[in-house]
């Protein structure tokens, strides 16, 4: 049977409430019921004591006009006082009253000691509370002895008193605590069904939910953390959208790209089979087909490369090398590409640097990096940059291109962003996945990348990468 949280949260706090209000009423009757049996008990004492006191200031001569005295005025209490000497000879007895004092309380009254009995069924043809009070005189010998008696209907009279006043108050805390319970079991529920609401909205896609919520509670900080899991959620989800755009346009332009050059060389390899193209000229077409299968390869490689990377896949080998011969190598890799565009590449960098790298994988960043600078810059100079500090080794590619806007520096490291969407079919950068390379390896060397940029004027890129120390070099 389904109960609802409501339900079982109200009958919990009613049950506990229920058991609660018992207890305290049973507890308090029987407290307050041993208090009024305790003060009573107290009463009587101290009205022997004075007696007796009064007695022995006399030396034991007892004035019946004076024990009737103390009569009269107990009798507002409904107190009896019976008046005895040292052979249980009553002096002074209330009509028909029959009592006999055992042994043991006879040798403790005889001894000097206070008898008090809250509670006597049988000896008096009645139930009541009793004390005993020795009598001494002056110089200390046991004349008698002093029996105040008072019926307990009296007491229960008081006690059913106190009983319904705390079943009163018991019937009032426990409806006032209802009314309560209900209204915490409304709120409570109420708090756990935004939360149910909150979580349909999200498994509906609705992912712009946040509860808000202030509570310092358990129920509060599981608010505070669904805020937060939707928070990321909704970021994921973008993510993914983005992602997915991208992939879609890598898809569109990777297909564009992959399908030119294989149209080119299908369509040479068609020519050279049929004789369409003289066998003079055969030579200029084979090297077409080696530049279009270069291409297809590079667009291959490199997303491999990435997917090598993304898995950790890659393994470094690093070594000593000078700088300057690397960036004679990339200058000399790229001159041609760089002059196409009438763009000069400088070196500026001191023979004696030294880096401690993978120089094929190093070698492969700054290749992207530079590609990336010509593709971009047109009539201009791309400038490689070397120095150290205590620590690293800095270098700087900057180039005089266009630059790149505020928003796409932040995205330029994502595998398929694409700076300019419209120069897909340049020579260079066709995947738009090789920032995305250049940023993984330089992680892989236990450094970092960064650009600064303004649109038209320029870009630069900053790789720093740790120096080889003579601790490390041992």
């Amino acid at each position: 049977m389904k109960i609802k949280y409501f339900t079982q949260l109200f009958l919990t706090n009613l049950f506990i409430v229920l058991m609660t209000s018992a207890v305290i009423a049973v507890l308090m009757t029987h407290f307050l019921s041993g208090y009024v049996y305790d003060s009573k008990v107290d009463e009587l004492k101290a009205f022997g004591t004075a007696m007796a006191k009064e007695f022995k200031k006399t030396d034991n001569t007892v004035s019946i006009d004076k024990v009737e005295q103390y009569q009269t005025l107990l009798n507002a209490k409904d107190i009896t006082i019976t008046l005895f000497d040292a052979q249980k000879t009553f002096l002074y007895a209330q009509t028909g009253l029959t009592f006999q004092i055992d042994t043991n309380e006879w040798e403790k009254l005889k001894n000097g000691n206070q008898i008090a009995v809250p509670f006597e069924d049988g000896r008096f043809n009645r139930t009541v509370s009793f004390v005993l009070t020795p009598i001494t005189t002056s110089k200390g010998v046991f004349a008698g002895g002093i029996l105040l008696i008072s019926p307990v209907s009296e007491i229960e009279k008081a006690i059913n008193t106190l009983r319904n006043n705390v079943v009163i108050a018991s019937g009032a805390s426990l409806l006032l605590a209802l009314v309560l319970s209900y209204i915490f079991s409304r709120f409570q529920v109420k708090r756990i069904n935004k939360l149910q609401q909150a979580t349909q909205l999200i498994s509906d896609g609705n992912f712009d939910v946040q509860l808000h919520s202030k509570d310092a509670d358990e129920i509060g900080n599981l608010a505070n953390d669904f805020d937060r899991m939707a928070l990321s959620l909704k970021q994921s989800n973008e993510e993914i959208a983005l992602q997915e755009r991208r992939r879609r346009q890598f898809t569109v332009d990777v297909s564009h790209e992959l399908r030119t050059p294989l149209t080119t060389i299908s369509g040479v390899a068609d020519a050279l089979v049929t004789d369409v193209i003289p066998p003079e000229e055969s030579h200029e077409s084979i090297r077409l087909i080696q530049t279009e299968a270069k291409r297809l390869i590079r667009l291959v490689n490199e997303n491999i490369d990435y997917e090598r990377i993304r898995t950790n896949q890659v393994v470094l080998h690093k070594n000593e090398f000078q700088l300057l011969e690397l960036f004679e190598i990339v200058k000399d890799s790229l001159a041609f590409s760089a002059q196409q565009k009438n763009n000069e590449i400088r070196l500026e960098i001191d023979a004696s640097i030294l880096l401690n790298a993978d120089y094929d994988r190093i070698t492969q960043v700054l290749i992207n990096i530079v590609k990336n600078s010509i593709q971009f810059t047109d009539n201009g100079l791309i400038t490689l940059r070397g120095f150290q500090t205590a620590t690293d080794t800095i270098i700087e590619i900057e180039d005089s291109g266009i630059g790149i806007s505020k928003q796409a520096i932040e995205e330029i490291w994502e595998r398929f962003y694409k700076a300019d969407i419209s120069r897909t079919n340049t020579k260079y950068g066709e995947s738009g996945i090789g920032l995305s390379i250049v940023k993984q390896l330089i992680a892989f060397h236990d450094g970092t990348i960064s650009v600064r940029s303004e649109e038209g004027h320029g870009t630069c890129f900053t790789v720093t990468l740790p120096r080889l120390t003579a601790e490390t070099h041992n």
